[in-house]
């Protein structure tokens, strides 16, 4: 076992969504050693070896692993960010365990940008999905919190190529997004 414990040290609103909170949790361990395995194993995740900082969504929330702590965005409350990390860190230690079978990825994945997706949206701001624009669907999108098939242009004949873009983007990003 690698990581034995994780503290949350602190919490507040969220900034983005001040219904959900933000948390700072500090580790037993140093994680670093299992970070380019993590990316190996985490399709959504971003790695920067050279900053020691592992970033990724799981589902809504972002979270960020440092060597030996965490920052998490958008939890719904501390039942929440409790049970999240408590598969973080059963997975940090399956992953850490699992270390010989897995080829470590030292590579920094691009994340594609909100404005990148906004790019091949059809950018009619029809509010068909719900949203008031294109942007602010493009947003949603890129956390996860919004679904490709929502926009009811993008199925349309016209967009097809947009839309396969937007498939291998969403890939990209780890969300699962598809129609």
């Amino acid at each position: 076992m690698l990581l034995k414990d994780v503290e949350i040290t602190y919490v507040s609103p969220c900034l983005a969504d001040p219904s959900k909170i933000r948390l700072k949790a500090l580790f037993s361990d140093d994680i670093s050693e299992v970070m380019p395995y993590l990316n190996a194993v985490q399709k959504n995740a971003v790695y920067n070896h050279d900053a020691s900082t592992l970033t990724l969504f799981k589902e809504y929330r972002l979270i960020t692993l440092y060597p030996q702590a965490m920052t998490m965005i958008k939890a719904l409350n501390t039942t929440d960010a409790r049970q999240v990390i408590e598969w973080f860190q059963d997975l940090i230690n399956d992953t850490y365990n699992r270390k010989d079978e897995i080829e470590p990825d030292y590579q920094m994945e691009k994340r594609p940008h909100p404005l990148q997706l906004y790019s091949w949206l059809p950018r009619t701001n029809c509010r068909q999905c719900g949203r008031p624009t294109c942007l602010s669907f493009a947003l949603y999108l890129f956390i996860g919190e919004e679904e490709l098939k929502n926009c009811k242009p993008l199925y349309t004949e016209d967009y097809h190529e947009q839309k396969e873009v937007l498939l291998e983007l969403a890939a990209a990003l780890g969300h699962d997004l598809e129609a």
